[in-house]
């Protein structure tokens, strides 16, 4: 079935890549769809809930092999970081995350405090306490705003699933009674940017996803056309118990070549 798109959104883990042995990055597919794709003039955009810049992420699925270019990738903290930015200006932000995101913060001319910060910034910390959790709650209280890079549920790993960031969001917008703002994938603020970015519709461009939920239905929503690819966490039932109906459903990434 042909999808008549002029633009590809593409899910990093799960669709492109996959975690092995060790933890290393290794490469599912993606190499022929790129190509099939320049050839038509099909524009390419790679959304990430990475907590790290876009070039990092560049550097490291072009050293697996994928021809892609600057500009082509958003992540979901140069995202954040913008959109304090354009909120609020130079901000104080107190991070509950890695160091790579408050790098990425400081890079967009973010002020990283240890004291009454304007926005508490939420990325994946894997050193998580009960008093990081305690002085996030503080600042709240007093005023700052709640800003999720993203609201993942679960991380998938070669060991099994960890708990990632949208969890901690919850718990924060929980127990401080504050909404919010969350940037990344489930979010259609993502979606809206990569959008924007092509300078296409929704009906132009289609989502290509391992995640039902996170990823294609909020681009479904918007009325982006789906493809679930069978690599990752989703599965056909997945799509008959979740409701969720791509467009189309692949083996590995690489069949939409034939398809677009």
């Amino acid at each position: 079935m042909p999808l008549k798109v002029r633009g590809l959104l593409l899910d990093v883990q799960g669709t492109l890549v996959t975690r092995g042995e060790g933890g290393k990055t290794v490469l599912i597919g993606g190499k022929r769809l790129l190509q099939v794709a320049r050839s038509k003039g099909i524009g390419i955009r790679v959304l990430t809930n990475a907590s790290k810049g876009s070039s990092s992420v560049l550097s490291e699925l072009v050293g697996l092999g994928l021809d892609l270019r600057e500009g082509e990738v958003i992540t979901s903290a140069e995202l954040t970081a913008a959109y304090l930015r354009d909120r609020i200006g130079k901000a104080r932000v107190w991070v509950l995350g890695e160091p790579e995101l408050a790098e990425v913060l400081r890079s967009y001319g973010h002020e990283i405090v240890e004291d009454g910060p304007d926005a508490v910034v939420v990325g994946l910390d894997k050193n998580i306490t009960y008093e990081k959790l305690n002085r996030a709650l503080h600042f709240l209280r007093r005023g700052a705003m709640l800003v999720g890079c993203h609201a993942s549920r679960r991380i998938p790993g070669a060991s099994g699933e960890t708990v990632s960031v949208g969890p901690i969001v919850k718990a924060l917008e929980y127990a401080s009674e504050k909404r919010a703002v969350v940037i990344g994938k489930p979010s259609k603020i993502i979606f809206r940017a990569a959008l924007r970015d092509l300078r296409l519709r929704a009906e132009e461009v289609a989502m290509v996803s391992d995640e039902l939920r996170s990823d294609l239905a909020p681009a479904k929503s918007l009325g982006m056309k789906t493809v679930l690819t069978l690599t990752g966490v989703s599965s056909r039932e997945d799509v008959r118990r979740l409701g969720v109906e791509p467009d189309l459903i692949v083996e590995n990434v690489d069949e939409l070549a034939d398809h677009v």
